[in-house]
């Protein structure tokens, strides 16, 4: 596409969102549309949407749940795409007697992530709809929130009974055959709600997208073409997995994470993050806003194919 290239600032966390737009840049997809994104990398994930919000950067990511409560306090952030579902498991030890789900109501439970937060509250809705209980609220005790490390080392010790694993730790626990994974929110939860959870989406604001409408369309064209491309080389898993310190490791992660990248976006996308805040909402914090302005999905920044 040829043309003048402009410059436009981007803010990544750790994991799957940084990884993909090194990739973007790796592969020339800024440039391709005539963007040069500038890749601001934050250590701390709870770091990148007070970025978008406080507008320090012109594009970047952002939690489903953390972009709802930016809009209710009168930021004018908005969602320009989806970039993965919830793609968690719920892993108990390989010798475990508990086979099912539904045989963890008032057991010892642990979790990477807050109970209030988004995988949390993904979990609560999950077991509740689907088995009548409340993994967390039902556990025996508080539930334990640390690392996934910490928390498979409390399960081989038999201090806890079942753990949510993050995305990583669930996507080499999947292939490591050690411990026995009885949920995959991935598969159980769309097969349970009917619609697939995008809770991590490529975020803006509406000042900066309304003047520069080419480059935030710019940025979903290379993402887009990036997701396709990632979901379908395995070298790409080889070299994310060296990233994370878990060298031939490539294979675990593609399988685990290829389903759960969204490779398009639309009226259905969409949907189906006003209905994940619907199921989820209740297991938030109380003072979370009870309602999501509609505004806060845009559809007016397609890639240029779309």
């Amino acid at each position: 596409m040829p043309g003048k290239v402009t410059k436009a600032t981007i803010a990544t966390g750790p994991g799957m969102q940084d990884f993909v737009v090194k990739y973007v840049k790796s592969a020339g997809l800024d440039t391709k549309y005539n963007l040069d994104l500038d890749v601001k990398s934050f250590q701390n994930p709870t770091a990148t949407a007070p970025a978008i919000v406080q507008k320090a950067v012109d594009l970047g990511f952002g939690g489903l749940t953390t972009m709802v409560q930016a809009r209710a306090t009168g930021a004018d952030v908005i969602v320009i795409g989806a970039l993965a579902t919830a793609n968690n498991g719920v892993f108990v030890k390989k010798d475990s007697p508990y086979h099912d789900l539904k045989d963890l109501k008032g057991k010892r439970v642990g979790s990477f992530s807050p109970t209030n937060g988004a995988i949390g509250s993904i979990v609560q809705a999950y077991t509740e709809k689907a088995y009548g209980f409340n993994l967390f609220s039902d556990a025996d005790g508080k539930v334990h929130v640390a690392p996934d490390a910490a928390l498979l080392g409390l399960m081989d010790n038999n201090q806890l009974d079942v753990a949510v694993l993050g995305a990583d730790g669930s996507a080499l626990q999947r292939a490591s055959g050690k411990y026995r994974m009885i949920t995959d929110l991935g598969k159980d939860f769309p097969d349970q709600f009917g619609f697939a959870g995008v809770y991590l989406a490529p975020v803006t604001t509406e000042s900066y997208a309304s003047s520069h409408c080419g480059e935030v369309r710019a940025f979903t064209s290379a993402l887009h073409d990036a997701l396709v491309e990632i979901t379908t080389k395995p070298d790409v898993w080889t070299e994310y997995a060296k990233a994370v310190g878990q060298d031939g490791k490539g294979a675990a992660f593609q399988n685990a994470y290829t389903h759960s990248l969204v490779t398009s976006y639309g009226p259905a996308q969409v949907d189906g993050m006003k209905k994940l805040m619907e199921a989820i909402t209740p297991y938030l914090d109380p003072s979370f806003p009870k309602s999501v302005d509609p505004a806060l999905f845009s559809l007016d920044y397609l890639p240029f194919d779309q």
